[in-house]
């Protein structure tokens, strides 16, 4: 079938446009104080003679961008993952990204290479679309780091047959679960037709009493290459009993650890892999399943006594999981054996798909669906009035969800402005301050000692300042460079129409006390935003050893403060 879609360039070119961009914005190597000559390229010393880039103007946040590829040194094209050997030659880890970012150009190319026939547009189809950019502006997005490029095709999204799982029965002793009582048989959640009754005879076969194990799916890959590593005591020991192998029907989503039956339904199983992206490893501490537990509980009240959040929002339930414990809950090893059951809200026949589905270079596909009128500003101000009315509604409780494009589905139902599904609610942060005025108890988190946070913050802005960074930045800008590619838009009128939408939003909805004056002030009137900075933290720190994604802080202009109302 012919592909109906659009990627400018091929992977490398969309790998090295992430990195010349990061490079830029973060001021590695000077690439963010260099000036650009007349023909319209950045030079940037290296200690082999000199860099040049072909940028344009950057937009809203930053001096510059890249216009086109290649990276050359001294005229002479070089790669993405070269070049980032080139300009850091001396950061601690450099080998290690410039092998994430080699990584991300095979990796791209894998998923470039068989993407669809876009007739369609659904959840599964969205998630696919998202699996061809993953985070926006990232330079190792595109990178399962630890997957060849032939097991991202067997076990990524462009993979078109269904999945099936390995099952394990695990001893009660070592098992922990959440308190929604479905935890204690997920498989009944997820396999259809006879494919339960086909697992309990196995589990029978293999003498197992399930009153003393608890059941659990394993994914494949896992099964194969950690498995046996980590819990080879355990499996000797018949801790750990393999009851049953390629037992469901599943197909794998942009996150690559989550799978949605098949077909597509309101539940998805989400499983730890022994892989990494973004420098985190994609693991499932039971912990952080029981933190999800407390932010949804939270959410849930803020939804409830919020008539905006309530008209806007839906909340996946994550309440049903199960996983390894041994005594120690702030360990990584618990995280490689687990699993959690998502069940979606009913979505009555919208039309819904991941945000960062809109971020990825698919508008072929998605304009005649999503902009049948053909004016891509109309549709983003009423995506930006929605996103607006989701994250001041949560703001002014105290609390803040993680919106990046991956966390947030948005559902198009017809009406003027879509509404909002939830999901990954372990990160949600809040200010205690502004949660007791607000009348919200405290997420009782489980946090390591010692161990760097970033959910339980001390100021407003400070939680604002996250809704600017992965709700604005990431989330909505890669939107807004996505549609600005496609319709050949000047990114200026988003920003504009996005400032509109903002000050409305600030004037319509009650907000307490001067947190309104706050809002105005750190979205629109503040010189600078803060940023997330991705490729400095990892040039320096490595990938993380756990599950957090490694990030710093920085500085960019503020976007709104020059744009006209």
């Amino acid at each position: 079938m012919p592909v109906i879609s659009e990627v400018d360039g091929g992977a490398a070119e969309l790998v090295l446009r992430d990195l010349v961009d990061a490079l830029i914005q973060e001021n590695v190597a000077g690439f963010g104080e260099a000036d650009a000559r007349a023909d319209g390229t950045l030079a940037v010393p290296v200690a082999d003679g000199e860099v040049t880039v072909a940028v344009r103007d950057g937009g809203g946040l930053q001096r510059y961008r890249l216009d086109r590829g290649p990276a050359r040194l001294n005229g002479t094209p070089v790669s993405p993952h070269e070049l980032v050997r080139l300009v850091a030659p001396d950061a601690a880890q450099v080998g290690g990204v410039s092998g994430d970012v080699a990584t991300a150009v095979e990796h791209a190319a894998t998923v470039l290479a068989a993407r669809r026939d876009g007739a369609n547009v659904d959840l599964l189809a969205g998630e696919r679309m998202a699996a061809t950019r993953n985070r926006p502006f990232h330079p190792t997005a595109r990178a399962a780091a630890g997957w060849t490029a032939a097991e991202l095709a067997q076990y990524g999204t462009v993979r078109e047959a269904a999945l099936g799982l390995d099952w394990v029965a695990v001893s009660t002793r070592f098992v922990r679960a959440g308190d929604d009582p479905r935890s204690a048989d997920l498989a009944a959640l997820v396999l259809q037709g006879d494919e339960l009754t086909r697992l309990q005879e196995t589990v029978a076969l293999a003498g197992v009493d399930t009153a003393q194990y608890a059941i659990l799916p394993v994914h494949p890959w896992q099964y194969e290459n950690v498995l046996g590593r980590e819990f080879a005591g355990e499996l000797a020991a018949g801790a750990i009993v393999p009851v049953a192998r390629d037992l469901g029907r599943f197909h794998p989503t942009a996150s690559l650890r989550t799978l949605t039956t098949s077909p597509p339904g309101l539940r998805h199983l989400k499983l730890p892999l022994g892989v990494a992206t973004l420098g985190a490893a994609r693991l499932l501490p039971p912990r952080y399943l029981a933190n999800g537990d407390a932010a949804q509980r939270t959410m849930r009240a803020a939804v409830d006594r919020d008539p905006v959040l309530t008209a806007r929002v839906r909340l996946c339930d994550e309440g049903a999981w199960c996983g390894w414990s041994d005594g120690d809950e702030f360990a990584d090893r618990p995280g490689q054996l687990a699993a959690q059951v998502r069940t979606y809200p009913e979505l009555d026949g919208s039309l819904a798909v991941p945000m960062a589905a809109l971020a990825a270079h698919e508008w072929l596909t998605l304009a005649p669906v999503l902009v049948p009128d053909g004016d891509p500003v109309r549709f983003f101000a009423r995506l930006a009035r929605g996103f607006c009315e989701l994250g001041v509604g949560f703001l002014r409780h105290g609390v803040l969800p993680e919106l990046h494009g991956q966390n947030v589905v948005v559902a198009f139902d017809g009406a003027e402005v879509p509404g909002f599904v939830l999901r990954d609610h372990d990160t949600l942060r809040y200010v205690p301050e502004r949660m007791a005025a607000a009348g919200l108890a405290e997420p009782a988190y489980a946090i390591k000692p010692g161990a760097r946070q970033s959910l339980r913050l001390d100021t407003a802005e400070q939680l604002i300042g996250y809704f600017q960074t992965l709700g604005l930045q990431v989330n909505l800008y890669g939107i807004v460079d996505a549609l600005c590619r496609h319709f050949s838009l000047d990114e200026r009128a988003l920003w504009t129409q996005l400032r509109e939408e903002i000050v409305a939003c600030l004037d319509r909805m009650d907000l307490p006390d001067r947190f309104g004056d706050t809002l105005a002030h750190c979205l629109l009137r503040a010189p600078t935003w803060p940023s997330r900075t991705v490729l400095g933290p990892l040039l320096e720190r490595g990938s993380s050893s756990g599950v957090s994604m490694p990030a710093g802080t920085g500085a960019v202009p503020n976007p709104l403060a020059g744009v006209r109302e």
